[in-house]
């Protein structure tokens, strides 16, 4: 079936002719600042006395004509200047939606987002709002301006006023009139002292959040997955579009060339063929290689690629006084498979191809289940393990989930996965209350253990699978991050370096503003894989943007190396792209382009599809998920790093191969695990108490 992809872009026109903005060096009421970086030949040179040099900003009112103040007819072919109308485009939108009654804010890249109010999903303690969010660009996509239409989620404003909590330190933000704004904020300038004092608390509504929430008593409701996100999105923006922006009160500002969002530009449009997808999985009994696209099929026909080293696997538990029995249940149904009708988990035995038995004299019982840490020690201390002989993994049975009310409660896997770590054994987490559900209904329970059983495989050193086409002699360096919002502070973990084939070799981690630690752990990479292997190509695979004073020094490193060969920087967008999508019209209504579908959207700037959707959509199930793109924004340091066309598909496609290799989940994965592995490690690692040990920075112990 041909495809018909969309994406959530409205073409607007060029005005008639170039708007006059007029300027001045000083501040006055009503007028904008223009940062410096703005200021273009022509803003130079109508002040011809002022030494701009020095100044960091200037002002504009924009079309509001100033009296005998210098003005200039913008140049739309400009950089500098188009900079300039795009800031009058935005501050049009936001007084629209404002004189309009609706809140407006800023989101996290400083795009105008409104909050429409919901007609449903209010309850007494707050309020539903819907947000969208919009960004402005020129000539992209398209030869004419852009306007892009997200949808953010959803946020819940209290009905309950900051005057009437109690609990004031756990508020966050606050809608306040029209706008937002941070409870907590520092009162470091005068500016911020006087809001601050301006503020009226009864007319200031937070924001939920889980924290508040709970201490409030407020029903919390468990996050569900919709069916397809797609379709979700894809209504709310054409039902916001037709209702608010095709208007021709709205189409004032933007005179849209045709009232609906565009198609995307057909030369803007490839696929990677997924038979580079391929996998690799364990030879049968006669040596012949068995290969296969998806994982949760191949799982249930071949072995795994490769057993954990060492013949002798033992399992133990550690658990809560009360849970002793469901230990019996819960073992039986991994060691032995279900009971379900429709049987895929024959036991761990069978579905990861190793010989397993319980270590009975290591299983510990703890009595308090709010500080099982000082009877887990005790009797850890008490016991020998044959290291030299047997590997060792441990299941805990939390008592608590993941979105336990005390975050104490939350630390304690934690703080039990550092304690295993350092004896050399690998822990599983098991969540009690869910295992209970999930014994009654066995259908559903195998597909847990086989995710389980997975996990445990690799994290005691075995590799499920591979990746079969690996032509390439390259070293792929994976960096990810983690944000503590409870601390606000952000970690990284980097030197994720796997090979070719998508083996992982090893791992650091670091605070985020370590980035001479950063620098010499991936050169440490880089040297340590040169010295075995002449590698065609160093690949880095970024959370973000890379900053100089990041990428200055692996760029020296690798001069002193004399590798003489290109180093490459991909910025990949861990979070869902959602500011920019695209969606196929020609899927029976499911809407997800098919999967190794990438579109440029830029100058060596992609949206690549990474999902279980093939061509002839033989192995697709709604189980899959439907994943939204991932953002990938290439550079190099050499100047002709891209002179090759081919280099930006070769690029593309390791990404893609990359997000094949999760051994966590049989779940298709949208973002390759050379960021989703760092960011693993940055969610656990900062929580330890004396860091990682040395020997486990070569294993997946973070499954």
């Amino acid at each position: 079936m041909q495809e018909h992809l969309k994406t959530n872009i409205l073409n607007f026109k060029w005005p008639n002719s170039a708007p006059t903005f007029y300027f001045s060096l000083e501040d006055m009421e009503g007028s904008h600042p223009i940062h410096k970086s703005k200021f273009s030949k022509q803003i130079k040179e109508v002040f011809p006395d002022a030494d701009l040099s020095n100044k960091d900003k200037i002002f504009t009112t924009f079309t509001q004509q100033i009296p005998d103040a210098p003005s200039i007819k913008i140049k739309l072919v400009d950089g500098r200047e188009l900079r300039i109308y795009k800031q009058f485009l935005k501050l049009q939108l936001k007084n629209y939606f404002l004189e309009k009654g609706y809140i407006v804010v800023k989101n996290f890249v400083r795009d105008v987002q409104v909050w429409m109010p919901s007609k449903k999903g209010n309850t007494a303690d707050y309020n539903l709002y819907y947000k969208f969010s919009f960004k402005i660009q020129f000539a992209k996509l398209t030869d004419l301006p852009e306007l892009i239409v997200s949808y953010d989620g959803t946020s819940k404003v209290l009905t309950k006023s900051v005057k009437d909590i109690e609990e004031t330190e756990y508020i966050k933000r606050c809608v306040y009139g029209q706008k937002t704004v941070n409870h907590q904020m520092k009162r470091d300038t005068e500016d911020k002292e006087e809001f601050y004092n301006s503020i009226v608390f009864d007319k200031a509504f937070p924001i939920f959040n889980l924290q508040l929430a709970r201490a409030l008593n407020i029903p919390i409701e468990e996050p569900t997955r919709p069916t397809n996100k797609y379709q979700k999105y894809v209504a709310l923006i054409n039902k916001f579009a037709t209702s608010y922006l095709f208007t021709e009160e709205f189409k004032a500002i933007f005179p849209f060339k045709i009232d609906e969002f565009i198609d995307v530009p057909g030369n803007r449009i490839n696929h990677i063929n997924p038979e580079v997808g391929l996998l690799e999985f364990g030879k049968d009994q006669y040596g012949n290689k068995k290969t296969h696209l998806v994982p949760k099929k191949a799982m249930n026909m071949f072995t795994p690629y490769r057993r954990p080293k060492g013949p002798n696997i033992k399992f133990f538990f550690i658990y809560h006084t009360s849970h002793k029995e469901a230990i019996k249940s819960f073992y039986n149904n991994l060691k032995f498979g279900v009971t379900a009708q429709k049987k895929y988990f024959k036991g761990i035995e069978d579905y990861v191809n190793i010989k397993a038995s319980t270590s009975k004299e290591h299983f510990i019982e703890f009595t308090n289940e709010n500080d099982p840490l000082p009877d887990i020690i005790q009797k850890l201390e008490n016991l020998k393990f044959d290291h030299d002989n047997v590997k060792y993994a441990a299941f805990y049975l939390s008592p608590f989930d993941k979105f336990t009310p005390d975050p104490e409660d939350r630390e304690i896997y934690i703080q039990i996965k550092e304690l295993f770590l350092n004896e050399g054994i690998v822990t599983q987490v098991v969540d009690y209350e869910k295992m209970v559900v999930n014994i009654e209904n066995q259908y559903n329970f195998q597909f847990s253990l086989q995710n389980m059983a997975l996990a445990i495989h690799a994290k005691l050193g075995g590799a499920p699978w591979k990746l079969a086409v690996t032509d390439k002699k390259e070293l792929v360096i994976g960096v990810g991050a983690f944000t503590n919002q409870g601390e606000n502070r952000r970690y990284i973990a980097s030197a994720f370096s796997f090979q070719n084939n998508g083996l992982f070799r090893n791992f650091e981690y670091f605070n985020q503003n370590q980035t001479k630690l950063l620098a010499g752990s991936i050169l440490k990479a880089i040297r340590d894989f040169t010295s075995v292997a002449q590698a065609d190509k160093v690949v880095i695979h970024f959370y973000k943007e890379m900053k100089y004073e990041e990428l200055q020094p692996i760029v020296e490193g690798m001069h002193q190396l004399e590798l003489g060969v290109p180093l490459y920087i991909l910025n990949i967008n861990k979070t869902e792209s959602e500011d920019i999508i695209a969606y196929d019209l020609n899927w029976n209504k499911k809407l997800m382009p098919v999967s190794g579908t990438y579109i440029r959207i830029d100058s060596n700037q992609f949206l690549l599809f990474n999902n279980a959707r093939y061509p002839n959509s033989q192995y697709y199930t709604d189980t899959d998920g439907y994943p939204f793109p991932i953002k990938i924004k290439m550079s190099s340091p050499d100047d002709d790093a891209f002179e090759d066309a081919n280099v930006a598909l070769e690029l593309l496609t390791q990404v893609y191969q990359f997000s094949r290799l999760y051994w966590k989940s049989l779940r298709q994965q949208n973002v390759p695990i050379t960021i989703k592995y760092p960011e693993m490690v940055a969610q656990i690692a900062p929580r330890f108490n004396n860091g990682v040990p040395e020997d486990a920075k070569n294993k997946l112990w973070f499954l």
